[in-house]
């Protein structure tokens, strides 16, 4: 644990070293719902979507935005330990497979936090809150945060350049946000978004998100977040027979 926490600290002075360049993670959740959410809110009138208000259900879509970005930043951070920083540190020690993972889940995850209770915070200043509830959904996407950090420890272990990882990023964190019901409802969407939101993870972890907000119990999302855990294990089992492989990319 002491081991863990020691380069998780080395990771979040990273994060504070490149605090410009990470900007993005601490502004685009908060842009997200005072901007798109709020805007969108007009259009829907007070309408009620999936049994509940607007501004519940784009809550819940925003704080697992987060867990999107978690996981790609993740992914990134490991592709970029591997040519240097952390893990080569971890590397010159004895440091473990599973104590780099809890490092990289110990850090990512404060960051996360940080994000989902500013949208927290942010929803009870425009008088759109109900506290409870909201630190409930808030709570949940926290544990989703920590699936989606895994996930991309488990990614980035199969990245081997940077270009790589770039593309990863581009081609699939847009997609990922956009076919699972973030924003708007499944009903009435093409049978073609439908189809991908089914196989598409977040759409499970955004019900199990929104279910304090929800009528029923959530086991459709449980049984899906379920099923996502444990394809993110048999990765990370795959990832732990490669990790002293260090990235092959020159220059």
């Amino acid at each position: 644990m002491k081991t863990s926490l020691t380069l998780a600290r080395f990771h979040l002075l990273s994060v504070w070293n490149w605090r410009t360049s990470h900007l993005s993670r601490v502004i685009e959740a908060p842009a997200y719902f005072l901007f798109m959410v709020t805007g969108l809110d007009t259009l829907v009138a007070g309408t009620r979507v999936d049994g509940m208000a607007y501004d519940d259900f784009a809550y819940a879509g925003v704080l697992v935005v987060i867990a999107v970005r978690a996981l790609f930043w993740c992914m990134g951070d490991v592709a970029n330990d591997r040519k240097w920083g952390v893990y080569a540190v971890a590397r010159t020690t004895d440091v473990s497979f599973p104590q780099y993972v809890g490092s990289i889940l110990a850090a990512n995850t404060v960051v996360a936090t940080v994000q989902i209770a500013a949208i927290c915070v942010l929803k009870q200043l425009l008088g759109r809150g109900s506290p409870v509830q909201d630190l409930r959904m808030a709570g949940l996407a926290v544990l989703v945060c920590l699936l989606t950090v895994l996930t991309g420890c488990a990614l980035g272990f199969g990245i081997n350049s940077y270009s790589k990882r770039d593309l990863m990023t581009s081609l699939f964190s847009l997609p990922l946000v956009m076919t699972a019901p973030l924003f708007y409802s499944l009903d009435g969407l093409p049978l073609f978004m439908r189809a991908l939101a089914a196989v598409n993870p977040f759409t499970y972890c955004v019900l199990l998100v929104r279910s304090p907000a929800a009528d029923s119990f959530p086991t459709q999302a449980i049984t899906g977040c379920l099923a996502a855990a444990l394809l993110v294990l048999g990765g990370l089992y795959l990832a732990a027979g490669r990790h002293e492989l260090a990235s092959n990319e020159q220059g």
